[in-house]
């Protein structure tokens, strides 16, 4: 390579990298301006920490206590446990944008660190913050798209005032002919459909193997929309529906088949997050080897009274490679 040709290479990489920079700018800004007129506060709480969130999925990055102490802190994956600590206290609604980090993740959708915007309404149901995603989403598309709509893959997906709600027991009604929670009729549901489950694979497996192949691909022809009623077992943190029939007021909502957001109405019960907790670090270690301790701190600020609120994290990189029209996030990702 000529010295020419260097120069040129190293020109288009700036430009490239500069550009990036400036749309993440404008974007990070964007989303603190929105969640500043509705009143919230922005808070940063610490990154690194004695107890991690616990999900069997999800695995925290470890890190030795630099003060030498010989202890093993955890980055966090999700704020969220340091800001129900705050909601406890008083804190009113908040939002967090920030860094988290997880272990074992890497593909055009996933990064071991990634940009997080998390946010909590005191007081108000899982239906007020779905309602802020479509609203940010709208906003944002508007001033970076000049349009209500994104660009993915070559197509053009509208951002609607109110996206589509579609339930979990629905989707498998109509795409399976089964009931999310039946073990048996969904490994035959899959077995009829050609994915070859394994017979010792759990209902749990079985469950996201059907979101990941059957039903998330028929929600990305459906453009932006929120899927809802998710099994309570897979969402130990939200408030299980009144009714008695195994979901919680959880959803997750995706834009053109790439899931953007995971929120629900919080579970506020110490009692029973605790039960859950335990189970779910139960689970992690029967699936890693690997034991994770469950926080005091925090089952202390719900025995002294977490208010009623609902939250939700959304992936930013994934939102600025949508309003960007990129393919991955390592496209919009800085260097």
């Amino acid at each position: 390579m000529t010295r020419t040709d260097f120069t040129r290479q190293r020109s288009a990489a700036g430009g490239r990298t500069s550009g990036i920079l400036r749309t993440r700018a404008r974007i990070l800004d964007g989303i603190r301006a929105f969640f500043r007129t509705r009143g919230f506060c922005e808070v940063d709480p610490p990154i690194a920490l004695r107890y991690p969130n616990i999900d069997p999925n999800i695995f925290p990055v470890q890190v030795q206590d630099p003060a030498g102490r010989g202890k093993t802190l955890y980055l966090h994956t999700s704020p969220e446990l340091s800001m129900k600590k705050l909601l406890a206290a008083g804190s009113g609604n908040i939002f967090y944008l920030g860094k988290v980090f997880r272990d074992r993740e890497g593909s055009p959708l996933h990064s071991p660190e990634f940009t997080m915007l998390e946010w909590y309404r005191v007081e108000e149901p899982a239906e007020a913050v779905m309602r802020d995603v479509e609203e940010l989403c709208r906003e944002l598309a508007g001033e970076f798209a000049g349009a209500d709509t994104i660009r993915r893959k070559g197509s053009a997906v509208a951002l609607p005032a109110r996206w589509p709600r579609w339930e979990i027991s629905e989707a498998f009604r109509e795409l399976l002919g089964v009931a999310p929670l039946d073990r048996e009729a969904l490994f035959a549901a899959l077995s009829r459909k050609g994915l070859r489950p394994a017979t010792d694979e759990s209902w749990e497996d079985l469950f996201f193997r059907a979101c990941l192949e059957v039903v998330e691909p028929a929600a990305a022809d459906k453009g932006a929309l929120f899927l809802t009623g998710y099994p309570a077992a897979l969402a130990a943190m939200a408030k299980r529906r009144t009714g008695g029939d195994g979901l919680a007021e959880r959803f997750e909502g995706f834009v053109a088949g790439v899931e953007l957001v995971n929120g629900y109405e919080e579970l506020t019960d110490p009692e029973e997050q605790e039960e859950r907790l335990r189970e779910l670090a139960a689970r992690h270690e029967a699936r890693t080897g690997q034991p994770l301790p469950i926080d005091p701190e925090f089952l202390d600020a719900l025995r002294a009274g977490l208010p009623p609120c609902s939250g939700a994290a959304l992936g930013v990189d994934r939102l600025i490679m949508l309003l960007a029209g990129a393919e991955s996030i390592a496209d919009v990702m800085l260097p």
